[in-house]
C-alpha cells in the first residue's frame, strides 16, 4: 500500500441533493441523498478516545474507524469518544451536539465524492468534564487513545526532548495528580491520571498512538508520558506505565485544509445538508502503524482499499512523508505567498515555482532512506499531483504557520546528507522564510497576514537585521532561531548562500530566483 486513492467507501454517490437542504441530525441522516452510517449507531461502544478533534482527525482516523464499524459484530466496540482539551474546542462540544456527533466529509479529487461520517459516539469538553474524561480513559472498555494535538500539545521543550516542567498548565496539573484531583488540563496530565486509575482497577493494557505529524510521534508521547509519571507518582507509576502502555509511532497522510464557508456552501448546495462543520480532503490518504496494541486494535488495514499498514519499523515511511511532502509543504508555502499566491495549486501551477518544488524533491531524495517496494522518483511525482489538485483548494499560509519548529523537524535534518552543491533549494526557502517574516505584502503587491509562528519573538529581531543586510545579518538570525545548528548549517554554506538568495529576493522576483536553483 503505497497509499492508495481510497475510492468511496460507500457503493453509490449521488449529486442531486432533495429540495431544501436539511440539517444534520439522527431525524434527518435517514432521508439524505448521499452514504450515511449503515451500522446501528445506538449499538456502537466506545473503545477508543481521541484527544483533540480536528479535521484531520475527522477526515483521516475516523474516516477509517467508520469503515470498521460498517462491519458490525465486535467490530461495533471500536467508536470513538472525542475529547477536546482546550476552551478552542468548545465550538466542535456545540456542533458534535447539535449534529449527535455526525459530520459530513467530502472527498475531493477527480469528482467531489460526499458522505456522513459517524464514528464518533461520544463528545466530551475537558475543561468542564475533567472526570468524565479520566473515567473514559480509565474504562476497561477503552484499548486505543489516539491523539491529534499538535506537537506543542506533548508539553516537550522543543530543543531538549525532555518534559517543559516550566510550563504553567504541566506544573498544575503536577499539582493536580499530586492532590488526586481531576480537573487536569493537558494530554500528558490526563494519560497519567488515567495510568493511576487503571493501575488502582487493575485495567489491561492500553495503546497511546499519536497521529500528530511529529517525527517519531510515539517515542515523543511516551517521553512526556514517563516524565509526568514519575514526577506526579514516582518510580513505580513510571514502571507501570512503561510496562502497561505502548506508544506506537505512526505516520499519517491526507491533505486537509481548513473547512471553510466555500466547504459549507458546497455542502449545501450540492449534497442538500446544512452541516455546522463538514470537513474537506484530498481523495489520497495513508496510514502506517507500529503494531503494538496490548489490548487488542480495530483491522484498519482491512478497510479503504489497504490504505493503512502496521508494520514493525515506522521510520522509513515517516521520513519519506516527513522530508518530502512536509518540507516540500514548507518550501512552498513562503515562496508561494511570496510570489503573490494563496492557494497551492495556483503556485504549483507557476512553471517556476513548479521547476523549485521538483529542485527541491529531488535534493531531499538523498537523505530519505526508501521504505522496502516504494519507488521514490514515482511518490515524487504524485506528491506534485497532489499539490496541484485544484479542488482541495489548499491555503498556502496555512502550511506558513509554525515555521520555526515545522522546518527544524522537515527540512533541516536533510542537511546532514547533503553537499554545499546540493543544498540550494534549502537556502532558498530559508530566504523567502525570512522574507516571508518581515514582510505585510507579496511580489504582486497584495497584503497578507502572517501566519502565526509562537516563536517568532525569539528571533523577530534578527530577521530584520537579516533582511537589512543579509551578508552580515543571516548567520545570527539562524543561530537564534535554530540554536545549537550552526555546525550543520555550515556544513553545506548555508548561511551564505542563503543571504545571495535573499538579496535577490528583495528585488521582487522571488519565483524567477527560486526557479534558477539547482539540486545538482
Amino acid at each position: 500500500a503505497q497509499g492508495l486513492r481510497a475510492g468511496p467507501f460507500y457503493p453509490a454517490v449521488y449529486r442531486r441533493p432533495p429540495a431544501m437542504a436539511v440539517p444534520l441530525n439522527n431525524i434527518t441522516v435517514g432521508s439524505l441523498k448521499i452514504p450515511v452510517p449503515t451500522y446501528d449507531r445506538s449499538a456502537v461502544r466506545p473503545g477508543i478516545v481521541h484527544l483533540g478533534v480536528g479535521g484531520f482527525h475527522r477526515a483521516h482516523q475516523a474516516y477509517y474507524t467508520d469503515a470498521i464499524l460498517s462491519r458490525g459484530g465486535d467490530d461495533l466496540q471500536w467508536g470513538i469518544c472525542g475529547v477536546g482539551l482546550t476552551q478552542f474546542d468548545a465550538a466542535m462540544r456545540d456542533t458534535m451536539q447539535k449534529q449527535d456527533n455526525m459530520y459530513t466529509l467530502v472527498s475531493r479529487g477527480a469528482t467531489t465524492e460526499a458522505m456522513v461520517i459517524g464514528s464518533h459516539c461520544e463528545y466530551l469538553y475537558a475543561p468542564d468534564q475533567p472526570e468524565e474524561v479520566l473515567q473514559r480513559l480509565s474504562s476497561p472498555n477503552t484499548k486505543v487513545v489516539t491523539l491529534t494535538i499538535t506537537e506543542k500539545g506533548y508539553c516537550l521543550d522543543l530543543d531538549t526532548g525532555a518534559l517543559d516542567k516550566g510550563l504553567e498548565a504541566v506544573q498544575k496539573d503536577l499539582a493536580t495528580l499530586k492532590e488526586g484531583g481531576s480537573k487536569l488540563l493537558t494530554a500528558p496530565g490526563f494519560l497519567v491520571g488515567a495510568a493511576l486509575r487503571r493501575r488502582a482497577e487493575k485495567a489491561a493494557g492500553l495503546a497511546i498512538l499519536s497521529c500528530d505529524n511529529v517525527q517519531g510521534n510515539g517515542e515523543k508521547t511516551e517521553s512526556a508520558v514517563l516524565e509526568m509519571a514519575e514526577l506526579a507518582g514516582g518510580e513505580e507509576l513510571k514502571k507501570y506505565v512503561h510496562e502497561s502502555f505502548t506508544f506506537p509511532n505512526s505516520m499519517v497522510d491526507r491533505i486537509t485544509p481548513a473547512t471553510t464557508q466555500a466547504v459549507k456552501d458546497l455542502v449545501k448546495a450540492d449534497f442538500g445538508i446544512e452541516d455546522l462543520w463538514p470537513v474537506a480532503g484530498e481523495d489520497f490518504l495513508q496510514w502506517v502503524i507500529e503494531d503494538k496494541f496490548p489490548s487488542g486494535r480495530p483491522a484498519w488495514d482491512q478497510v479503504l482499499g489497504g490504505t493503512c499498514m502496521f508494520v514493525e519499523d515506522v521510520m522509513p515511511y515517516e521520513l519519506m512523508k516527513l522530508r518530502l511532502l512536509n518540507g516540500s509543504h514548507q518550501a512552498i508555502g513562503y515562496t508561494g505567498v511570496m510570489a503573490g499566491y494563496r492557494l497551492v495549486h495556483d503556485a504549483m501551477a507557476d512553471p517556476l515555482l513548479l521547476k523549485f518544488i521538483t529542485a527541491y524533491m529531488d535534493c531531499t531524495t538523498g537523505a530519505v532512506p526508501g521504505p522496502a517496494g516504494i519507488d521514490l522518483e514515482a511518490y515524487k511525482v504524485m506528491l506534485r499531483q497532489r499539490f496541484s489538485n485544484a479542488a482541495v483548494a489548499d491555503q498556502l499560509l496555512r502550511l506558513c504557520e509554525d515555521g520555526r519548529n515545522r522546518m527544524k523537524v522537515a527540512c533541516l535534518p536533510c542537511l546532514a546528507d547533503l553537499r554545499p552543491e546540493t543544498a540550494q533549494p534549502f537556502a532558498a526557502v530559508v530566504a523567502a522564510w525570512i522574507l516571508y517574516l518581515t514582510s505585510s505584502a507579496d511580489n504582486k503587491g497584495a497584503e497578507f497576514k502572517m501566519s502565526p509562528e509562537p516563536a517568532l519573538g525569539e528571533f523577530q529581531a534578527q530577521a530584520q537585521k537579516a533582511v537589512e543586510d543579509p551578508e552580515a545579518g543571516v548567520g545570527p538570525l539562524l543561530e537564534a532561531a535554530f540554536p545549537g545548528s550552526s555546525e550543520l548549517l555550515g556544513k553545506v554554506n548555508l548561511p551564505a548562500t542563503c543571504a545571495k538568495l535573499l538579496t535577490q529576493m528583495k528585488a521582487g522576483k522571488v519565483a524567477e530566483v527560486c526557479g534558477g536553483v539547482s539540486a545538482a
